[in-house]
């Protein structure tokens, strides 16, 4: 759950309170005749109260794990309550001691929190950046202004009361006063947080830059107008329309009137997960109506146009009605209308191709599917057909079908390329009493499947699937499962979709009954001839189908991975163990043999079996079901940056809780194994700073802190390019809150190899101390240390001693864990001048700055840290 911060709490309880008390007012000086305002809009203000008020409502109530919708949620009730003071002053003003409670409501200023939350916002979107102190900053001069100015008004509202002279100095700082402070303030702050978020966007990644472009584009649409206007007013008009009141009412709100689609639209920009191009809906949508309008005209403005004449004409005969010049009219308009109607549905048709292509073509080849698969006679052709032409139709990241093994009571993939299902399973017992396709959305809180084990709940997320089709037999009970992932658009399954998958799953249920008979009449058959007695060795599709779900055999001595029913190591001959891995990762990577083991996983390199090259795949912290979906986003999110100094994130795959990162094979080794042989000189750690500063300069960029740089995660290709690695675990700016930062388990030295890996319990040779934080003790900065948020100058720390251990040749921090953390915490970082003399002259400065206990005194980015590498290399070269 969220922790939230005080006005975050309180604000938005004293909006509503006063949005009602407005609203009631509002109807109460409109009802009393002499309690009306005639300059007073009564109709304007309800509606802009009601709209912007209910958006705010429902953004609370619904987005109360998300900050965003809190924040976007707090701006608009805040915003409404503006509605609410004139109504509330007309209705108390006369009679104060009748209407007390109205008076202190109305002295409830917390329109002065906009600037708080439109900051508060404009920093959380699209995602939190790396660096939040200047958000911070603003986010607290706007807490701190709002709350003087709420204090300054009901202190004002008090004093008013017990006529105190010191009210009329206060009352400059009300909402109304011809002095403006109130507003000046609020306006002010408010389109600053505007100006930044085009700034803010521009270093967005993926979908969250197409996110953050198309809320700009609304508030263009929805503020433009009246922006423009009140520059043309401030800019010399003033005088011109303060003579006119009328136009000046008039133009205010046709300048508004676009404002009241806003809480609609920006609610759909920012907390939809994927987001289309308005300008390019609204084209299209206009084109579609026209387009089948014309249709429908011509079937009925020949019909209309004949019953007019026939109806003007009525009192004439028919055969004079019927004759002369307008029967060939009468008969072409007969015949327009005829053909328009007899061909309306092919002209509709065509249409939806034109406007509608893909969904068009998927709603057809889905139909066409539901026929096909009546030609079908086993699983493995409904498998192979039922994913293909479903990918064909809806572009799927992935197509699975699980069907029914009678012998072992399993859903099995017939293409092998998924993990099995138990049939007794609870959720193949959800499945099975789903009257219709089930979502999967194990982030939301309120999926029913959060309900199910845990052992389900990781099935589910190492599938993959958003949407799970069941498919029943007459009976009822569970056949199979259609899996189907996200589409590749990021666009959710239509209704449409779900009608025609349930089609294709009635139909598939068929072919699957028919085969489950049979299976049984054979599995008797063969019993019977056998006398009962079941063969010694699996079959070699019972060989295969173990493959997925076992665990692999692993060598201790010398790393190969091995088959599941394998007892001995082919290339030593020593006895296998069980591994952290299978053997196969259904229909993706071939597990080949361990490469090391740290302390954050283990590393094995894999052949990918669809694209034939082989990748490092490593082994992560198990973790929960919901936690494997977060981190596949990060792993996508860091997967869209690219740089030469980075280790490329092809995709993360999850097996059985345990996330499996696949990088980049670096068959160079790493920095570590190369300073347990040597040290660098001067030139090389200088030069592989640099590498490494543009690499953190790219992935701040994307709002992505690595938060463990340190020699074991940055290796070297084969001809010797460094590249920074295991960034697809790092925490994407925004994946948590601020206050639920994520935590770790971590231990002093996580860099050595050991010869021999211990799967169960922690090395008893090297008693650790357990500590709180997000990366390895000796790369910690002395903010994260201490517990502070992590932000890109923690990472800048740890390349900095990184780069002093590889001049001085070992660690920088030496001694017991309890010791070296308080040093860290301290700041204190051995003295260059006194460790490494002979580099002091032309590296003593560097260090002193990059290390300095002041996180003022660092450098400020990674492009500032690379930059002064660079003044260095320049002075080794002089």
């Amino acid at each position: 759950m969220l922790k939230l911060s005080l006005p975050m709490r309180l604000v938005p309880p004293l909006a509503a309170v006063k949005l009602t008390l407005g609203l009631v007012a509002t109807w109460a000086t409109y009802a009393r005749f002499a309690g009306r305002d005639p300059a007073f809009a009564y109709g304007n203000y309800v509606l802009f109260a009601v709209v912007f008020g209910a958006t705010g409502a429902l953004l609370l109530l619904g987005g109360r794990e998300d900050r965003r919708a809190l924040a976007l949620g707090g701006f608009f009730l805040a915003i409404a309550t503006s509605w609410s003071d004139r109504p509330l002053h007309n209705l108390w003003q006369g009679d104060p001691a009748s209407y007390g409670l109205l008076a202190l409501v109305d002295a409830l200023e917390v329109t002065a929190f906009v600037p708080y939350f439109i900051w508060v916002f404009v920093r959380e979107l699209p995602s939190p950046p790396p660096d939040r102190r200047p958000y911070q900053v603003m986010i607290r001069l706007c807490a701190a202004g709002g709350l003087a100015l709420f204090a300054i008004n009901l202190l004002a509202y008090v004093l008013q009361l017990l006529g105190a002279p010191q009210a009329r100095a206060l009352a400059v700082f009300a909402p109304e006063a011809r002095q403006e402070i109130f507003y000046s303030f609020v306006d002010l702050l408010t389109a600053a947080a505007l100006l930044v978020l085009p700034w803010k966007a521009r270093q967005a990644q993926g979908p969250e830059k197409r996110r953050a472009r198309v809320f700009q584009q609304l508030l263009a649409l929805m503020f433009g107008p009246g922006f423009g206007f009140l520059v043309i007013y401030l800019l010399g008009a003033k005088p011109f329309f303060d003579a006119r009141p009328h136009l000046l009412y008039w133009i205010s709100i046709a300048g508004l009137a676009p404002a009241l689609a806003l809480p609609v639209a920006v609610p759909y920009a920012v907390l939809v997960h994927r987001v289309l191009d308005v300008r390019l809906i609204a084209r299209r949508a206009l084109q579609y109506v026209l387009a089948r309008s014309a249709v429908t005209a011509l079937v009925a403005v020949p019909t209309v146009a004949l019953a007019l004449y026939v109806a003007a004409h009525r009192e004439t005969s028919v055969a004079t009605l019927f004759s002369g010049p307008r029967v060939p009219l009468l008969i072409a308009a007969v015949l327009v209308g005829a053909a328009a109607l007899r061909y309306r549905k092919p002209l509709l048709d065509a249409i939806d191709r034109r406007y509608f292509r893909e969904q068009y073509d998927a709603r057809h080849i889905l139909g066409l599917l539901v026929e096909r698969i009546r030609s079908i006679r086993d699983s493995a052709s409904l498998a192979d057909l039922v994913s293909r032409e479903i990918d064909l139709a809806l572009h799927l990241e992935r197509t699975a079908l699980l069907a029914l093994d009678p012998r072992s009571g399993i859903l099995i993939d017939p293409r092998n390329r998924m993990r099995r299902l138990d049939w007794s399973s609870s959720l193949a017992l959800t499945l099975s009493n789903a009257s219709a396709p089930l979502e999967v959305d194990l982030e939301s809180p309120h999926s029913p499947l959060l309900k199910l084990p845990e052992r389900d709940r990781r099935w589910l997320a190492d599938s993959g699937f958003r949407l799970l089709v069941p498919i029943l037999s007459r009976d009822g009970s569970l056949l199979g499962v259609l899996g189907l992932g996200e589409k590749k658009s990021g666009l959710p399954f239509l209704k449409e979709d779900r009608q025609l998958l349930h089609a294709i799953a009635s139909s598939a249920a068929w072919v699957l009954e028919l085969e489950v008979e049979q299976s049984l009449v054979t599995s008797q058959s063969t019993q019977s001839t056998q006398g009962g007695m079941e063969p010694d060795d699996p079959t070699p599709r019972e060989l295969l189908l173990s493959l997925p779900t076992e665990a692999a055999k692993e060598c201790l001595k010398c790393g190969t991975i091995h088959a599941p029913y394998t007892v001995f190591c082919s290339n030593c001959s020593k006895k296998l163990e069980a591994s952290l891995v299978p053997y196969v990762l259904p229909g993706k990577f071939r597990f080949e043999r361990r490469l090391g083991v740290g302390g954050m996983g283990v590393v094995y390199c894999g052949f990918d079996l669809a694209l034939g090259r082989r990748a490092a795949i490593k082994t992560l912290r198990h973790v929960s079901p919901e936690d494997v979906l977060r981190l596949l986003k990060e792993a996508r999110t860091a997967a869209l940056v690219s740089h030469p100094h980075l280790a490329p994130v092809y995709s993360m795959e999850t097996w059985q809780g345990t996330p499996l990162l696949i990088m980049e094979l670096l068959e160079g080794g790493t920095l570590a194994q190369r300073l347990l042989r040597e040290k660098l000189s001067p030139r090389e750690a200088v030069d592989l700073g640099i590498a490494m500063a543009g690499a953190l300069a790219q992935l701040h960029a994307a709002r992505i802190l690595h938060r463990d740089v340190k020699p074991s995660n940055i290796g070297y290709t084969r001809n010797g390019v460094p590249k920074l690695m295991d960034f697809g675990i790092a925490r994407v700016g925004g994946g948590l809150d601020e206050e639920d930062d994520e935590i770790f388990e971590g231990e002093e030295d996580d860099t050595a190899v050991e010869s021999l890996p211990s799967w169960s319990q922690d090395d008893e040779s090297r008693p650790t101390v357990r500590f709180r934080f997000a990366g390895t003790l000796s790369y910690l900065s002395p903010e994260a240390a201490r517990g502070e948020q992590a932000d890109h100058a923690s990472d800048l720390w740890g390349l900095a001693i990184v780069l002093y251990e590889c001049l001085l040749g070992r660690k920088v921090f030496t001694g017991p864990q309890q010791q070296v953390l308080a040093r860290i915490r301290s700041g204190l970082v051995p003295d260059f001048s006194q460790v490494l003399p002979e580099h002091d002259g032309v590296l003593g400065d560097f260090f002193r700055v990059a290390l300095h206990r002041s996180p003022f005194r660092r450098p400020a980015s990674a492009e500032e840290m690379r930059q002064r590498l660079e003044e260095v290399r320049g002075r080794l070269e002089a």
